[in-house]
C-alpha cells in the first residue's frame, strides 16, 4: 500500500494529462494538491510525496512544454506583470551564490518554496481565454473540498481513535495542542481549515456570478461545510482571512448595483446560524461523547473545545495582543540583511535542511535569530532581502489592481464577480502575511498564482472588447415639443 502512495503523484499527473484538456488537468492537480497532506502522513514524509505537489506541476509543464516547442508554438504569452515576476525570477535564482545562503544544494531545494508555483500564472492566464473556466474550476474544486470537509467532521466526531484516526501520526503531532482537532485531509490539526477558507468565497463566487444559486445542495454543502469546519478546526486567522474575502468580494458587488449580493448577505447569514446550531446541538456533544470514552489523552481535551475558541473573537483584546512587533522585525531584517540572509532559512525548507543551515559558526547565528518569524514580509527579507521583497509585494498589489478593474468595469456578471473574488483573495492575502505567510506555502500560493493568472486573462479580454458601434439611424431633422 505504501508503493502506491508513494506513486500517487506519478498517477495524478498520468490522470492529468490523460484528460487532454489543460482546464480538467489543473483540477486534477488541485484535487491531488487537495490530498497531499494526508498521503505525508501515510508515508511518514517521504520525499518523494512532499514535492508531490511540484512533481505533478512540472511534469505538466514539461510535457505541455514538449508539445508546444515540436508543434512550433512555443511562445510565452504576455501575461502581466511579465517583466517584474520574470526579474523576481532571475533574482531568486541568482541568491544560490549568495555568501550567506549554506550550500548550492540548499539554495535550489528552496526554489520550491519561491518559483516551483508560478507556471500556474501563465497556465491560468492562458485557459481563462474562455469565459467559462473560471466557473468549471470553481464548481469542481467546491465538490472535491465538500467530500475533504465530512471526512474532517466524522473524524472529530469520532475523536482519537475514531473511524479516521490514524492513531499514532495524529497523536504526535497534536502533543501540546489544548484541544482535540480534526486534520482532514491534511498533515496538520485544524488544517482542513485552510480548504475551508478557499471554498466559502469559491462557492459564494459561483453564487455571485448567478450560474448557481443557494438552493444548489453542492454549493450549500460548501458554504455550511466550511463554517462547521472553521469552527471544529479552531483557526481562527483563517476563519477572519475568510471573512474579508467574502466581505471585498459583496462590497465590490453591491458597488455595481447588483441585488444579488444583498440578498447573498441574507442567506449567509442564515447559512451561518443554521452551521453553528448544527455544530453546538448535534457535532461537539458526539464529540465530547467520544473524548469521555479515549484513553491516553490529555485532560485538557475535556475540558476545551475548538468551539470555545471563537468566543476570543468578540474580546477586543485578542486584536490587540496579536502579532506585536511586526514594524521592528522588519526593520531589523533590513538592517542586517538587506540582500537577504540566504535561501531556505525559513518554511517548510528550514525544518528540511536544518543540519545544513546550521554546518558553520555564521549560519548557526543567522538561524538562531532569523530561522523563524509569523510574518510574510519579515521571512521574504530573510530569504530574498529588500528586492525580492518588493518585486513579490508589487506583484500581489498589481493582481489585486487588475481584479478590482474586472470587477468595477467588466459588463459581463460572471466576470465581474470571479474579479471581485480575486480582489477578495489579494486584500486577505495582504492582511494575512503580517501573521503567516500566504505566498510561500501551497495550496495559498498555487492559489493565487493561477487566479493571478486567470483575471490577468479577464482583464485582457476587457481591453479586447470592441466598443458599442454608434447607431446607424439618422438623427431626426427635429423633435417633437411637449404639448
Amino acid at each position: 500500500m505504501r508503493t502506491v502512495f508513494l506513486l500517487a503523484p506519478f498517477l495524478a499527473a498520468f490522470v492529468a494529462l490523460r484528460t487532454r484538456d489543460r482546464l480538467a488537468a489543473l483540477i486534477v492537480f488541485f484535487a491531488y494538491l487537495s490530498v497531499e497532506g494526508l498521503l505525508k502522513l501515510l508515508t511518514d514524509y517521504h520525499p518523494i510525496v512532499h514535492i508531490g505537489t511540484d512533481i505533478v506541476l512540472w511534469i505538466l509543464v514539461g510535457v505541455w512544454g514538449a508539445i508546444a516547442v515540436l508543434q512550433r508554438r512555443a511562445a510565452l504569452p504576455r501575461v502581466p506583470f511579465f517583466m517584474m515576476i520574470a526579474f523576481f525570477v532571475v533574482w531568486v535564482m541568482l541568491l544560490v551564490l549568495s555568501p550567506y545562503t549554506a550550500s548550492l544544494y540548499v539554495g535550489i531545494v528552496s526554489w520550491k518554496v519561491h518559483l516551483s508555483m508560478i507556471p500556474l500564472y501563465v497556465l491560468g492566464y492562458l485557459v481563462a481565454a474562455d469565459p467559462a473556466a473560471p466557473r468549471r474550476f470553481l464548481r469542481a474544486l467546491t465538490i472535491v473540498w465538500c467530500a475533504a470537509f465530512a471526512l474532517t467532521i466524522v473524524q472529530y466526531m469520532g475523536g482519537p481513535g475514531g473511524i479516521a484516526d490514524l492513531g499514532g501520526a495524529y497523536m504526535a503531532r497534536l502533543a501540546g495542542f489544548h484541544e482535540w482537532r480534526p486534520f482532514g485531509t491534511t498533515a496538520l490539526p485544524g488544517g482542513e481549515a485552510m480548504y475551508a477558507f478557499l471554498a466559502l468565497p469559491f462557492a459564494l463566487c459561483l453564487v455571485l456570478r448567478g450560474d448557481y444559486s443557494f438552493r444548489d445542495p453542492w454549493v450549500l454543502a460548501a458554504i455550511a461545510g466550511s463554517l462547521i469546519v472553521f469552527l471544529i478546526s479552531g483557526v481562527r486567522q483563517l476563519f477572519l482571512g475568510s471573512l474579508v474575502v467574502t466581505f471585498a468580494m459583496l462590497g465590490l458587488q453591491l458597488i455595481r448595483g447588483r441585488g444579488r449580493a444583498a440578498g447573498a448577505v441574507l442567506a449567509l447569514g442564515l447559512v451561518g446560524v443554521g452551521s453553528y446550531l448544527v455544530v453546538t446541538e448535534y457535532v461537539l456533544p458526539q464529540a465530547e461523547r467520544a473524548l469521555e470514552e479515549a484513553t491516553g489523552i490529555p485532560d485538557i481535551w475535556r475540558e476545551r473545545s475548538t468551539v470555545d475558541r471563537f468566543g476570543t473573537l468578540l474580546d477586543p483584546s485578542t486584536y490587540a495582543a496579536a502579532r506585536r512587533g511586526g514594524v521592528d522585525m522588519i526593520w531589523d531584517r533590513v538592517a542586517a540583511f538587506p540582500f537577504g540572509a540566504g535561501l531556505g532559512r525559513t518554511g517548510s525548507a528550514a525544518a528540511a535542511l536544518r543540519d545544513e543551515l546550521r554546518r558553520d559558526a555564521l549560519g548557526e547565528m543567522i538561524q538562531d535569530r532569523y530561522g523563524f518569524q509569523d510574518n510574510f514580509f519579515a521571512a521574504m527579507l530573510v530569504e530574498t532581502g529588500v528586492p525580492g521583497t518588493l518585486l513579490l509585494t508589487a506583484i500581489l498589489i498589481g493582481v489585486g489592481v487588475l481584479a478590482v478593474r474586472v470587477a468595477r468595469r467588466a459588463p459581463r456578471p460572471d466576470d465581474s464577480a470571479f474579479g471581485a473574488l480575486a480582489a477578495g483573495f489579494v486584500l486577505a492575502f495582504l492582511v494575512m502575511s503580517w501573521g503567516s505567510q500566504p505566498l510561500m506555502a501551497n495550496p495559498t500560493a498555487a492559489v493565487f498564482w493561477l487566479l493571478g493568472g486567470m483575471v490577468g486573462r479577464r482583464y485582457h479580454a476587457l481591453l479586447e472588447e470592441p466598443a458599442p458601434a454608434p447607431s446607424s439611424a439618422p438623427e431626426p431633422a427635429w423633435r417633437p415639443q411637449p404639448g
